[in-house]
């Protein structure tokens, strides 16, 4: 039973190397507090004894540091790898995050398109409606007969095209017609015809006719 002891530490040294550096310095102990209880260990009766004692003590202390050492390096490794881990989750959801966030730009940005053509369209609707309202339709039969029921005729074969022509011109026309100021050879004519037209009637058939 020599060397009972001295077995025993390295023995449990060696089987407790996964367990942790507290676990394995608390069975070294054990073991070691075993040995000195141990009057075959305590007291070896010659130099070869002694000497297998301190070799056998050597031994668990280097089982030890190395176990020691081994539980330090998987800490170390399992502590990186969670940091590195955590730092791809970290950048997986960053992506994430910005890539949500240009998609609902991109819904804003469309929407605000969307929204802006509808209230144009709705505006251009409301204001035709509103030129209806405001410029009644005149009636203009007595003047086919010299320009054409769309105006579409040079009246005696020498006036303008009046459906070609702008609401401007048109307006500018009748009331050059009024003063004798316009017209050429169909000045005459033509004053007769506009005479009594007032000027929101000059503007409602401009309206009507131009372009």
């Amino acid at each position: 039973m020599k060397n009972v002891a001295l077995l025993s530490i390295v023995t449990a040294s060696l089987l407790l190397v996964g367990c942790g550096e507290e676990k394995a310095h608390e069975a070294t102990q054990a073991a070691a507090k075993t040995a000195q209880e141990s009057p075959a260990a305590t007291t070896p009766s010659t130099t070869e004894e002694k000497s297998a004692v301190t070799q056998a003590s050597e031994a668990a202390t280097n089982v030890v540091e190395k176990a020691t050492q081994a539980v330090k390096e998987t800490a170390s490794a399992a502590k990186e790898a969670v940091v590195e881990k955590a730092t791809e989750v970290k950048e997986a959801a960053n992506k994430a995050v910005e890539a949500t966030k240009e998609v609902a730009a991109q819904a804003v940005e469309k929407t605000s398109a969307t929204v802006q053509e509808a209230t144009a369209a709705v505006s251009e609707k409301v204001e035709e409606a509103k030129a209806a309202v405001s410029t009644p339709k005149v009636d203009l039969t007595a003047c086919a007969a010299c320009h054409g029921a769309n105006f579409e005729k040079k009246a005696m074969g020498v006036s303008k095209i009046v459906k070609d022509m702008s609401k401007a011109d048109i307006e500018t026309a009748l009331k050059g017609y009024q003063a004798g100021t316009y017209g050429g050879n169909m000045k005459t004519l033509m004053k007769g015809q506009v005479a009594k037209f007032d000027e929101a009637k000059i503007k409602a058939i401009a309206e009507q006719i131009g372009q």
